[in-house]
């Protein structure tokens, strides 16, 4: 639980701080009003500008359309601006009146500053890659989860949804290619320097985010840097009072989803498969009952399962307040936000609250403190009886035939008793609380100029609750003779009720030196740190069944038999020393070196300590003499290389260097007449297993032409990753887990591009920013051999996890055809697919249709991705228009997905496209010939269910309107924006039909990805 006493005191200072600062306006009776509009050169508005009366703590920012207001006390004085990037302007005043100021570009500054590790560097100076995406471009695409709205914001990082759950619709975030097999893959996410998902904190706190990706830019980070990093930098407090308040109500429904058959269509249907299969028909009667007499919903149905499982409002609200407060010794940002988001599903629902607390001090003139508290919860329910994504399944493969819901409101046993609609509704709850607290501190003080001190520590302590009750729901079956319904059973057979609790702190401790010094031309930056790092989990899970009080579900009141009891503790540490050199000369020729020395509890002693280091260098041609004549065309101009490596060591297992003893049931002995608790070793061990690493070589440059109204940056990349930490398998009879190993090695190469312009005409400003990137994945080293799982490869030579199986040559037309074709399968029919004899025994085509046939038939892994963001002012008007898209995707589809009537467990039905399939009468059909799920031959793995899901998103729209300053402020307003938005509105794919080409390896199991429509307000007071 949160420390009551630290959150007192965070809410102390800001109680004391507004008393002070309404203090200070009370005291003067008489005020003089000094208002006006900054702009920049080319006449823009500059929001979020400081305007401060010189000399005092008295002062201001800009709202959006860059006005501000300010009321002082009477006489002269001298109002200051400052602007970061901007060079500050002094207008003296001696009386009330509108001052009007326009910003010229710092120079010296070089316009802008970008957060890096460990610190921050002109954007100019950089010769890394980074990518930086303002905050509030976050908080125009409103989403429940944000990293969704970093997609497409940077070239080379690659957001993939996979489920649009209420709590389970992150994006899975890669920065320049899979970094892994088993090392992990995922960047380092980094909220102020503390690590906390992404998807924890509200757009609206975001200042800035850095994606840091090539070696030279993440190396300070070292070992959590393989996959790169993301930046994350929370607004804080400035001077004087400003409150905003942010809200949206958002109607979400799904992107796309297959339409199924009809009772009537499903029955003739199948009638055609079971003949197809050799089979005679099942519904002749059926058929004919319900051609004559319709559906009654009592012997005869026709379940609209879609109706019946999607009842939920899919209704998302988002409230957001912030508080940012201070004078020239305290400072303080305060915000708290809410979220609720309601699924598709019956008790389907997330909510978050976040609270966040910034507080900056300056103790002296050389001392200064800060300190972050951030308190989160977030509270998903789904239904108990399965994932939201499951029931989905069942509601796309259940037939229309099977009975779900009668008139009266009693559930039927949908198929084998299991009713979707029912598991949403009655079958129960899965909630997981998940409570965290980070405590951050740190102190900066400055002995002498140019020479930073740094220490800092932060806390990050999570606890998990899960509770997964799986309830009764009662089934009813039809008596069509009485016309009444019967009481059949309850389903399942016993309730049950499972818990966990886990407890989780990570410490992070680190002290840090900078030293700046200038010496003529000469600029150099060194920069030294240690850092310590450890984290430990604890855990709990039990379960009961049979318990006697549903209603009230504890574990208690379950029947002893047959519980479950388990647990554990796992801990992880980590110890590094970093550094870093920056020399620049005239900021025209730059230089970078760092270097990382990490160790990790994951592996033995001898192997503890690796050394990561890295090395870039930059040349601004625009500097250069000779650069002159054509400085009115390319005013800056900057091309960078780096080479670095970076280590990955983070497995699923924090003690993969030991063998495992397990216990349970299966190892118990009997012996002296007592059943003794039995432990078995089931993993085997490798000690000598070192450090994964990453070797990283980027070439880029960056442009500004027509006084930087046109930018444009681009990189080549090449990443090798070598040991790559892998379980490589063993046989059989060695009764043991597979150990980790290093072996083998991958590739990603690939290049970014992006063009950015920036413009206005009048009162029309517009910005258009398109991105495009690619990055190609190779295998190169495998330790030989190929490990092949389901329908995926991974093989020397081709992207990891490629798809496998066979090539497909359309559609066998004749019995004539299939006599002389390879052979296939025994039970061959026209309207099958006819497989390309690719290989044998002996390594070439032997006439035969087997394993030796499958080949490569593409991969999953997004190339040429792209999006186009265009934004436009007009006078209060605002519209921004994202695309977003990828080029080349292969995308397989399997189960419910691709197979009419799939399941052995249950009879399933098919989807409305699927009706185009081969017959004497069809024969150019999309489809195979219809089958029932006892002949498979078609729905093995091949190209035939492999397709292109390349696609072009409207991603979002956005039309606002900020009411004009004379108005808002005559109410107490400093500012009010309305706006509408809409997410993924449009799609243009040719993906199979009624599945979103987003969504990767789909067997019918998803849930869809959320098309959303949002109405919102922005307040400043």
């Amino acid at each position: 639980m949160p420390n009551l006493f630290t959150k007192k005191w965070q809410m102390s200072w800001l109680l004391i701080l507004l008393l002070s600062v309404c203090q200070q306006h009370l005291a003067s009776a008489q005020t003089q009003a000094l208002r006006g509009t900054v702009t920049d050169s080319k006449g823009e508005a500059l929001p979020g500008v400081t305007v401060v009366v010189k000399g005092t703590t008295t002062g201001t920012t800009t709202s959006s359309d860059g006005s501000y207001l300010l009321n002082v006390s009477p006489g002269p004085g001298t109002l200051v601006f400052s602007f970061m990037g901007m060079e500050s302007k002094e207008i003296p005043y001696d009386g009330p009146g509108v001052f009007n100021v326009a910003l010229s570009e710092d120079l010296k500054t070089l316009n802008e500053v970008v957060v890096v590790g460990y610190g921050t560097q002109k954007k100019v100076n950089l010769t890394g890659s980074v990518s930086v995406v303002d905050g509030e471009m976050l908080t125009n695409r409103q989403v429940a989860s944000t990293s969704l709205a970093l997609q497409g914001a940077a070239p080379g990082v690659t957001i993939t949804q996979q489920s649009g759950a209420p709590g389970g619709d992150a994006g899975t975030i890669r920065i320049r290619g899979i970094g892994s097999v088993n090392a992990g893959q995922n960047p380092l996410i980094l909220v102020d320097n503390v690590e906390m998902s992404l998807d924890a904190i509200d757009p609206n706190n975001i200042a800035s985010i850095s994606i840091l990706k090539d070696a030279a830019a993440a190396a300070v980070y070292g070992s959590r840097a393989a996959n790169g990093v993301v930046l994350i930098t929370t607004k804080r407090g400035a001077s004087g009072v400003n409150v905003s308040y942010n809200t949206y109500v958002t109607k979400q429904e799904a992107t796309d989803l297959p339409q199924k058959v009809n009772a009537l269509d499903h029955m003739k249907l199948w009638d055609v498969a079971q003949v197809n299969s050799g089979l005679p028909p099942a519904f002749t009667q059926q058929i004919a009952d319900y051609e004559k007499l319709g559906p009654d919903n009592i012997s005869r149905f026709n379940t609209d399962w879609k109706a019946l499982v999607l009842t939920n409002t899919g209704l998302m609200h988002n409230h957001n307040l912030n508080v940012s407060a201070g004078t020239d010794r305290i400072k303080v940002y305060a915000s708290g936000s809410f979220l609720n988001q309601n699924g598709l599903t019956a008790n389907t629902n997330y909510k978050r609250t976040d609270l966040r607390f910034n507080t900056d001090l300056t103790l002296t003139k050389k001392l200064s403190a800060s300190m972050d508290l951030v308190l989160n919860r977030t509270d998903r329910n789904w239904p108990g009886q399965g994932s939201p994504e499951t029931i989905i399944n069942r509601m796309l493969g259940y037939p229309a035939v099977a009975p779900g819901r009668y008139n009266t409101g009693e559930w039927g046993e949908g198929w084998s008793n299991i009713n979707p609609a029912a598991q949403a509704e009655d079958g129960g709850f899965s909630r997981n609380i998940v409570d965290s607290r980070i405590l951050k501190g740190t102190l900066t003080y400055t002995p002498i100029e140019g020479l930073e001190l740094l220490a800092t520590y932060s806390s990050n302590y999570y606890t998990g609750n899960a509770r997964t009750f799986t309830d009764q729901y009662r089934i009813f079956e039809a008596d069509p003779a009485n016309n009444t319904l019967l009481f059949a059973r309850p389903w399942p057979a016993l309730n049950s009720l499972a818990e966990s609790r886990s407890e989780n702190v990570q410490n992070l401790f680190r002290t840090q030196a900078t030293y700046n010094k200038s010496a003529g031309d000469h600029n150099l930056t060194l920069l030294g740190g240690f850092s310590t790092e450890d984290f430990r989990s604890v855990f709990i899970n039990a379960s009961r069944q049979n318990l006697l009080s549903p209603d009230r579900p504890y574990l208690d009141s379950g029947d002893p038999l047959g519980q479950t009891l388990g647990g554990g503790e796992n801990r992880f540490s980590m110890v590094s020393v970093y550094s870093r050199v920056n020399y620049n000369y005239k900021e025209k020729y730059l230089l970078e070196v760092n270097g990382r020395w990490d160790a990790s509890s994951r592996f033995r002693q001898n192997n503890w300590w690796k050394l990561f280091p890295s090395v870039s260098a930059g040349w601004r041609i625009s500097q250069e003499g000779f650069w002159s004549g054509i400085s009115n065309i390319i005013g800056d101009a900057k091309i960078r290389a780096s080479y670095g490596a970076l280590g990955n060591q983070a497995l699923s297992s924090y003690y993969p260097t030991y063998s495992l003893f397990e216990a349970g049931a299966g190892y118990n002995y009997y012996f002296n007449d007592v059943v003794n608790a039995g432990y078995a070793l089931t993993t085997a061990a490798n000690p000598n297993i070192r450090w994964e690493t990453s070797k990283i070589l980027d070439i880029g440059a960056d442009f500004g032409l027509l006084n930087n109204r046109l930018t444009i940056t681009a990189d080549f990349f090449q990443r090798d990753i070598e040991d790559m930490l892998q379980r490589v398998p063993v046989p059989t009879y060695v009764g043991l887990g597979s150990p980790f190993v290093n072996v083998g090695s991958m590739r990603n190469a690939g290049w970014e591009f992006g063009a950015g312009w920036r413009d206005k005409i009048d009162d029309f400003s517009y910005q258009v920013q398109f991105n495009m990137s690619d990055v190609k994945n190779k295998l190169l080293n495998n330790g030989g051999t190929p490990i092949i799982s389901g329908a995926r490869i991974q093989q020397e030579g081709f992207a990891l996890d490629s798809y496998y199986g066979y090539m497909a040559e359309g559609l066998f037309q004749s019995q004539e055809e299939i006599d002389n074709a390879p052979f296939h399968f025994g039970n061959t029919k026209p309207g099958d697919i006819r497989y390309r004899d690719i290989s044998g025994p002996e390594g070439k085509p032997d006439n035969k249709i087997d394993n030796y046939d499958r080949t490569i038939l593409g991969n999953y892994f997004p190339r040429y991705e792209y999006s186009l963001n265009l934004g436009s002012q007009y006078k209060g008007f605002d519209l921004t228009v994202f695309f977003q898209g990828v080029g080349k995707r292969d995308n397989y589809l399997s189960g419910t997905g691709s197979q009419p009537f799939y399941s052995a467990a249950y009879q399933g039905s098919m989807f409305e496209h699927q009706k185009d399939y081969w017959s004497p009468e069809n024969t150019d059909a999309a489809y195979p010939r219809l089958t029932n799920n006892s002949i498979g031959n078609n729905y093995v793995a091949s190209s035939y269910w492999v397709r292109s899901s390349a696609y072009l998103r409207l991603k979002n729209l956005v039309i606002g309107y900020t009411v004009p300053g004379a108005i808002s402020k005559k109410i107490g307003i400093g500012s009010a924006r309305i706006y509408a938005s809409g997410q993924n509105l449009v799609t243009w794919d040719n993906f199979f039909p009624g599945f979103d080409p987003e969504q990767r390896d789909t067997g019918g199991t998803f849930y869809p990805i959320m098309r959303t429509y949002t109405v919102g307000l922005n307040l400043k007071f």
